[in-house]
């Protein structure tokens, strides 16, 4: 098997999945105690939203677009069969973290899980647009964010500093989405060097969020 080889059981496929699906929410998380807002961190809560991200972003999202390109492309995958079973299991363990959270923590637990949830039907003819994984990765962040402070009314810079971190994360995934699907543009110079300057323009908010 191949490193880049394209399907759920692929080894690239799986460590995008673990840097995607738990650093964002681990991201989330240290930025709610270095900002200062909580003490200690809410290990259950970080767990639950590291474990979701991850399933939701590995199992579920790569389920469903292994369904829609297992007759069209050649993917490192399991049976069809198998990726149903495995996706009515994601999408139960997900709602059960997502009902859990909720409880514990409040309803806006709901509204970033279905985010997080219509960010990952992705696959053509499903849903799908360029920017849907990265969407997935900034709500990731504020997600689990939220999860450790457990309100919203939070002073504006507060708020300030999570909207960069949040969208620090949105561009360098859109920017790594972009380069990542080089073929799909008609690969270029120029369409690689916009790319790389799209993903290294979210180094502004990083440094935003230091200043701030």
């Amino acid at each position: 098997m191949k490193f880049q080889s394209k399907g759920m059981l692929s080894p690239f496929t799986i460590m995008t999945s673990v840097l995607t699906g738990v650093g964002f929410p681990l991201l989330g998380s240290f930025v709610a105690l270095d900002i200062g807002v909580v003490d200690t961190l809410y290990i259950e809560g970080l767990l639950l939203v590291a474990i979701g991200g991850f399933l939701a972003h590995w199992v579920l999202a790569h389920c469903i677009h292994d369904l829609y390109h297992i007759d069209i492309q050649n993917r490192v995958t399991f049976s069809k069969k198998t990726l149903r079973i495995l996706l009515i299991i994601a999408l139960v363990v997900l709602s059960a973290i997502g009902l859990y959270l909720a409880f514990q923590r409040g309803w806006p637990v709901v509204v970033f899980a279905i985010i997080g949830l219509l960010a990952s039907l992705y696959a053509e003819g499903l849903l799908h647009f360029p920017s849907q994984m990265a969407i997935g990765a900034m709500f990731l962040v504020i997600g689990s964010f939220y999860v450790q402070v457990k309100t919203l009314n939070l002073d504006y810079i507060v708020w300030l500093k999570v909207i960069c971190i949040a969208m620090f994360s949105y561009i360098s995934q859109y920017g790594w989405l972009k380069i990542y699907r080089l073929d799909d543009y008609k690969y270029s110079d120029e369409v690689k060097n916009k790319n790389i300057l799209l993903t290294k323009s979210a180094l502004i908010f990083l440094i935003l969020y230091i200043l701030l």
